[in-house]
This record gives C-alpha cells, structure tokens and sequence, in this order.
C-alpha cells in the first residue's frame, strides 16, 4: 500500500479521465443492481407454479351464429359428449379462459366480527361439479361443488341470491379468516362455505390483482360459454382439433372459437413481464459493457502517457509485476469511489421506482452483489492494459530522454 499516495497524486493531476470513470462505474452500479432486482423479481413472478395442471389444460369457447342467450342444457349435452372423447380426463364449464388473467373479480368480506371485518379481492371462478378435477386442484376440507347446486341466469345479481355454494382456495380462506382456519360451514356475504382447496391461481396470473379464488356453481346464460378440457399426456394436441368438430356436429349453429392451451394463456399472460426481462438483461449487458471498454480505453490512454515514467521505473529495478500491480491498484481506487457514489445513485433509483411503481425496496444483497461484479469489472477492464505495461522496454521508453 506504499503506492496509495503517488497513486493519489497521479489521479489528481489526471483528474478528467478519473472522473469519467467514476462517472460510469457509478451509474454502473446504479442501473446494474436495480436492473437485476427487477429481472429477479420477474422471473419469480413467470417461474410461479399455478397450482392447476396447466401443461394438460385447454379451453375453448362458444359464439352463436343467431342467438344471444346460452342453454345450460346445452353445455351439460356437450360437455358430457366431451368427457367420452379418448385422451379426454374430464371437462367443465367456466365463466372465462383460465390464465388469461381476465375474467369476473369483487370484493367479499368476512363479517364475523363487526368491529374487525376481514376484506379481500376475489377472482370469482363459475364451474359445475367437474372444476375441480378438470383443472387438477386439490381438496383440502369439505367438498367441492355439485351438478344440482349450479344455477343459471342472465346476471351474477339476479343468480347471487340462489347460489347455494361457493368453494374457497387455501390463499382466499387465509385473507378472509386467517392462517390456516377452516371456514367449511360458515356464510361468507351470505354464501354457505362447503370446501376449500389448495391455493390455485385460476382466471388471474397478475401478482396481487386478487386474494385467491371463490368457486361458484352459476352458469351465466349472457355470455359465451368457456369448456375447460383436461387431456391425458400428449393428447392434447389432437383433442384440440376432435372437440371443436365434435361440438360443430352436435349444434352447427354456432362457432367454436379461441381455442388454446393453458401454456398458451400463460405465455401470453406474462409477455410483459418476459419483455420487461429481456429488455432490463439487454440494459444490464449494454452498461456494463461500455463501462469495461471505457476503463480499457483510458487506462491505456494513461499507459501510453506513462511509457516514459514506465521505462524509468523498469530501469530503476521495479519489476513487472509491480507495475501491473500499480495500474490494478489504481483502477481499484478509481472504481471503490465509483462505487461509493454508485451506492447512493442505486439507492436514489429504487426509491423513485419505490414511490412511482409501487416497487419494494432494493434488498442489500443486490447492492453487495452489484459492488462486486462493478469491481470485478473494472478490475478485469483493467488487467489487459495493465498487462500491456510489461511489453515496454526501459530503453525505448527513455531513449528520448
């Protein structure tokens, strides 16, 4: 560390080309660590498991050609013609295309206790008897619902009053009534709770767009109606074109439409968040890279300004390890101010993402990791330069003087 001080001065009558560098290690560090936690915190949010059978899921739904109003009996018809198909596990109606992240949500409260009401945001799921099976969810207490318990009519309102059951996801139950506590058998907004089952994201994918799931057995008679098919392994693929024929055969006057994959729901559902991906790697790639080539690019700027003093210090006896270890040295000052500056750009960055995109808070171990990989970038950015130093000969380099 005998170095430490010409080193210093060196930088300080240099101060340009050190400022640039830690202008970029800076803004290095500031755009690397935050890039990298949203990157995480993306993946995480594709990588989520569903808790449904997604990979062995399909939908379709159903437009006529005249009517506007749908017969319950029909789809009972048609579903029970599709359940006999070979491949076919089971199959059920509901209210819209799971993963799609589109579909009916409302608020519900627990009134148990007046003065603590418990509130969530509900994804509100219609399916009959067969949901449960055909979307592969497990049944932690109660029952599911069943085929004599599914209402029909043109409005949730007008349908509300003659729900008889609802069935909550582990996730729902847990908001609503607290960890772990069986609600099976108490009314939730006047609806008797028969079952729960094991937290699922169904219609919604978008982290903390609702609570969980209610399951509820109406078939609204205004809307198109959505057939969710559970196929055996690699079946679905040729069930995808048997059942549209076979629903165009038992009623012609209508299309089958929107035919797609739950793998396909998802892939589409989350474009954004692989978008987002891609385009913060690309950052992070980009940075970092004209930050290495700036260091390269000036540290031998300074190795060619200092052939001279370079070939007097070889001519003195210093040798060339000692001189690599002076431009590492100095590049690892230059870069520990960057990131000391860097520090409190990451900081300024994830608070203003914190204030205006409802963001959380940049976890130290993103800013530890950045330092470390700013420094190891310098360092690296460094060494060729520096290595460079041990090429020049004491007598070339002093022969002018």
């Amino acid at each position: 560390m005998f170095e430490f001080g010409p080193i210093v001065r060196t930088l300080w009558r240099n101060k340009t080309g050190a400022i640039l560098i830690i202008i970029q290690t800076a803004l290095t560090l500031g755009i690397v660590a935050n890039a990298a936690f949203v990157v995480d915190q993306r993946r995480q949010i594709i990588e989520r498991p569903t808790g449904i059978d997604d990979q062995h899921l399909f939908s379709l739904q159903l437009a006529p050609l005249s009517e506007t109003s749908f017969s319950y009996q029909d789809v009972q018809r048609d579903l029970h013609e599709i359940r006999r198909l070979p491949g076919v596990i089971d199959a059920s109606f509901s209210n819209t295309s799971p993963l799609s992240n589109s579909g009916s949500s409302s608020d519900m409260t627990n009134e148990e206790d007046p003065q603590k009401p418990m509130a969530a945001m509900v994804d509100l799921y219609s399916t009959d008897s067969h949901g449960l099976n055909t979307l592969g969810l497990t049944l932690l207490s109660g029952r599911f619902l069943e085929e004599q318990e599914v209402t029909a009519s043109s409005s949730f309102e007008d349908g509300s009053n003659s729900i008889k059951a609802v069935v909550l996801s582990r996730s729902l139950a847990d908001k609503l009534y607290g960890k772990d506590v069986d609600p099976t058998g108490k009314l939730l907004n006047g609806l008797p709770v028969v079952g729960v089952v094991a937290s699922a994201m169904v219609s919604y994918v978008a982290p903390g767009y609702t609570d969980g799931v209610a399951f509820i057995p109406r078939f609204a008679t205004n809307y198109p109606p959505n057939y969710v098919i559970r196929c055996q392994p690699q079946q679905c693929e040729q069930l995808m074109v048997k059942v549209p024929e076979l629903l165009e055969k038992l009623d012609p006057n209508r299309m089958v439409r929107n035919v797609r994959t739950m793998a396909d729901n998802k892939h589409n559902s989350y474009r954004r968040d692989r978008s987002m991906v891609v385009m913060m790697t690309a950052t992070i790639i980009l940075v970092s890279a004209v930050t290495g080539l700036g260091i390269v690019g000036l540290t031998l700027l300074w190795v060619n300004q200092r052939r001279k003093q370079i070939g007097i210090r070889r001519a003195l006896g210093a040798t060339q390890l000692a001189i690599i270890r002076y431009f590492l040295l100095e590049n690892v000052v230059i870069t520990g101010i960057g990131i000391v500056v860097g520090v409190i750009i990451s900081l300024a960055i994830n608070q203003l993402m914190v204030q205006h995109y409802s963001m959380t808070a940049l976890p130290v171990s993103y800013l530890l990791s950045g330092m470390v990989a700013v420094w190891l970038l310098g360092l690296l950015a460094a060494l060729m330069p520096a290595w460079r130093t041990i090429r020049i000969s004491p007598a070339l380099a002093t022969r002018n003087i």
